[in-house]
């Protein structure tokens, strides 16, 4: 499974992406761990083509962060944005994983 994580954003404004295809690490069985443990209705895609979501939003409403990053995180055919201050638990974890085991491009 291919897996594209793009930050862009913060104070200069820059771009970056890493990707890493699960199937051809060292290590399936501990991504299929950190995919599962995803909310379910962000990692299922019904339609063929790619869905952009919204991740959930926090139950208190929140302020915008000056030179936050926007987080893109694509897992096969779904893809969320996620603003910096709201990244949090699994696709944190993802996140962190995909950036150390990936390769930046």
């Amino acid at each position: 499974m291919h897996i594209d994580v793009r930050r862009s954003g913060g104070f200069a404004g820059t771009t970056r992406r890493w990707e890493v295809d699960t199937d051809a690490s060292e290590d399936p069985g501990q991504w299929s761990e950190v995919l599962d443990a995803l909310p379910q209705q962000e990692t299922e895609a019904p339609a063929p083509e790619a869905q952009e979501t919204e991740a959930p939003a926090p139950e208190a409403p929140t302020r915008p962060v000056p030179d936050d990053f926007t987080w893109t995180i694509t897992v096969a055919r779904t893809t969320v944005t996620i603003p910096g201050s709201r990244l949090d638990g699994p696709w944190a974890d993802l996140v962190a994983r995909v950036r150390s085991a990936g390769h930046q491009s």
